[in-house]
């Protein structure tokens, strides 16, 4: 047995060992997002999640500006397809608060809108996904009843239907 195993009962950080890439990439793109003034990268990996799927295909977030010396206040830069802007800047208040939901604070006080018109929309790709019976949608709901922070209800009851849903018949 490799001695520094027996020694302290873990596995010695000179030794290999199988890592997860996710976790690799992960610190390597919060690097990137913080000098682009993303201290909290949640903001960009669940982008889709804040705004909802149809809005992040044409809006997406390119900088976090805070004042200085301050966690409080900042201006979140969207660069959002020009026919869109209007749009935007309607659902403001919205996504500043669910912006701010991943933050835990009023870490977001403002949005600047930039139109671009290099924004192409993300292809749809169509995949075999069939309704769910009335039985089915059912059977969901009351697996996840028992859970008592609405949140991961939800993700549970939203993750349980996808799976359902591409479930070969």
């Amino acid at each position: 047995m490799h001695q520094n195993l027996k020694q302290y009962g873990k596995r010695s950080t000179t030794t290999g060992g199988l890592k997860n890439v996710n976790l690799s990439l992960n610190k390597v793109a919060d690097k990137v997002l913080k000098k682009r003034g993303f201290i909290e990268s949640a903001v960009v990996y669940r982008w889709t999640s804040i705004v909802g799927k149809e809005l992040s295909e044409w809006c997406y977030p390119t900088r976090l500006s805070f004042p200085s010396n301050k966690t409080l206040g900042a201006t979140m830069f969207l660069d959002v397809l020009g026919a869109r802007s209007l749009e935007v800047q309607h659902l403001q208040p919205i996504i500043l608060e669910r912006t701010n939901l991943i933050f835990g604070y009023a870490a977001v006080k403002n949005i600047s809108i930039r139109q671009v018109h290099g924004i192409e929309p993300k292809k749809r790709i169509k995949k075999n996904v069939r309704s769910l019976t009335f039985e089915e949608e059912k059977w969901v709901v009351e697996s996840v009843e028992g859970t008592k922070s609405q949140e991961l209800k939800n993700a549970l009851e939203t993750l349980g239907k996808a799976i359902l849903s591409k479930k070969i018949i």
